[in-house]
């Protein structure tokens, strides 16, 4: 466990401050693509996917993390320098507000919000409140943020006590995972396919690509959950990574279910339990690939603190590698079937 929390640790930070909003990973592929060197063949998709194949006579086998994270693309300038933003990913307005931006061509920003319109607080916030504080004139601002360009949240990741605190945890945290596990990994007992899906804030779009293209016989997605104890099941942060029965649109399969609670047990990492009605993951979209795939959701635990921060415990990554790594190694226990 110390030598994949280390492997973790070292790669967590680059991760994190990786520019890669929706359909602009190229920031973090580039992160990955160094850390990958030696662990397969890389190669990236028309959709922006990063997928390493690492060849075995077992049945295929797709692991798949979610690469990206919210951003913003500008919509208009207005007369006072202002630049007006729509959300890349599934943050809530108010979640936004105050979060330092930075653009492709290294432009910086910090979004604000109009007032909240009359009878409504914070919390109702609409994206259309939103704006980008340029500190630019309107000449100017025209010209360093025209429509078009996209913006990432500047991460400047923390690690506080035994908590990563950053703005792009989801899923930074599950790529960090994927990378620990395949180093710690013996040789697999599958043809090993990963893919560090793009665009899975604008609809699980790579993964929809990325699972078609592999056609795989089972499927582990390993992404970042945001918890409440109250609202998810009684999963919480620093209790172990999470295994997920149902999401919006998923239905965890029952093969591809029993072989994560094996490897978690041959790996000793203690499991919670993840029921969630309103968010989702790329697992539904994989599921439903083709004619059907087996797949099974590992969730890293993430608390969010209502801001442009989350929280995840540094223990349930590491835990999480390790389940990884061990499933790696744990043959399937029948061929399956697709259902």
């Amino acid at each position: 466990m110390k030598s994949l929390a280390g492997s973790v640790d070292d790669l967590l930070p680059s991760l994190l401050s990786a520019f890669g909003p929706p359909g602009r990973e190229s920031g973090v592929r580039a992160v990955l693509r160094r850390a990958l060197r030696g662990l397969g063949r890389v190669t990236e998709d028309a959709t922006g996917n990063l997928h390493l194949h690492r060849p075995g006579k077992g049945p295929r086998l797709l692991v798949a993390a979610p690469m990206d994270a919210p951003g913003v693309i500008v919509t208009r300038v207005d007369a006072t320098g202002l630049a007006r933003v729509a959300i890349l990913g599934n943050r809530s307005p108010a979640e936004l507000v105050g979060a330092a931006l930075r653009f492709e061509d290294d432009a910086r920003g910090i979004l604000g919000c109009d007032r909240p319109k009359s009878g409504k607080n914070g919390t109702e916030m609409e994206a259309d409140q939103l704006f980008l504080e340029t500190g630019l004139g309107p000449k100017e601002a025209n010209r360093r943020f025209r429509v078009g360009s996209v913006g990432a949240i500047e991460d400047r990741p923390i690690r506080l006590g035994d908590l990563w605190c950053a703005s792009n945890l989801d899923n930074r945290a599950g790529c960090a995972a994927v990378v620990a596990a395949l180093r710690a990994a013996g040789s697999p007992r599958y043809d090993l396919h990963v893919i560090f899906s793009a665009q899975s804030d604008a609809g699980a779009r790579g993964a929809v690509t990325g699972a078609f293209g592999v056609d795989p016989e089972a499927a582990v997605v390993v992404d970042v959950a945001h918890v409440d104890p109250k609202e998810t099941g009684g999963a919480a942060v620093g209790k172990g990574p999470c295994l997920g029965l149902k999401e919006s649109g998923f239905l965890a399969h029952p093969e591809a279910l029993a072989l994560v609670k094996r490897a978690a047990a041959g790996a000793g990492v203690s499991t919670q339990w993840l029921i969630r009605e309103s968010e989702g993951s790329d697992a539904r979209a994989i599921r439903a690939a083709r004619t059907g795939v087996p797949t099974a959701l590992v969730a890293i635990p993430a608390r969010r603190s209502g801001g442009p921060v989350s929280f995840v415990h540094a223990r349930d990554i590491a835990q999480t590698a390790s389940l990884m790594a061990r499933l790696l190694t744990t043959p399937p226990k029948s061929k399956g079937g697709r259902r």
